[in-house]
Parts: structure tokens; C-alpha cells; sequence
């Protein structure tokens, strides 16, 4: 459950950046060019993350529904992350 409190957090101060960044420079060229780089690094981490998450583990002491759940937000992630750059260059 920590790497899920920390995609979590990662997540919601990443995002902000993003969006406070496009929201003061109202959506220049340079600034969608930044909150793009970063929304790559996004997708990157967090699927790192949800392979992580999921691979099946054979160490006693771990919930499969922790990594369950940890996975499906990962992957949720990424999916957001690619919408994002794609509705970031049609506005």
C-alpha cells in the first residue's frame, strides 16, 4: 500500500503542476511543449509502477488486493496521462 500512497501523492502534485502551469501562461506553445515532457514522465513511472504492482509475488505476508487495487490506479494513471497530452494539443 506505500507505493500506492505515493502514486497517489505523485499524482495529485504532478496533475496540479500541469494544470496550474497551463493556466497562468493560458496554453503557450512552450508550456504545452513542458506539460507534455511531463506527462510522458507520468505514463512512464506509473506503468513501471502498475507492472510492478501486479506481477505476481510468491513473499508471504503480501495482500493480493493491495496489489490489485494498486495496479487498477496505476493503470488508471496512464490512461489519464494519454488523455491529457492528447486534449492538451486540440484546445
Amino acid at each position: 500500500m506505500a507505493i500506492a500512497a505515493a502514486d497517489i501523492l505523485g499524482a495529485i502534485l504532478s496533475f496540479g503542476g500541469i494544470v496550474v502551469m497551463f493556466a497562468i501562461f493560458n496554453g503557450n506553445i512552450v508550456i504545452k511543449i513542458i506539460d507534455f515532457l511531463l506527462l510522458i514522465g507520468i505514463l512512464l513511472i506509473t506503468g513501471r509502477l502498475a507492472m510492478f504492482s501486479l506481477r505476481p509475488r510468491y513473499v508471504a505476508g503480501t495482500n493480493k488486493i493491495s496489489q490489485i487495487v494498486a495496479g487498477i490506479y496505476c493503470i488508471c494513471l496512464v490512461v489519464s496521462s494519454i488523455y491529457y497530452m492528447v486534449v492538451i494539443f486540440q484546445s
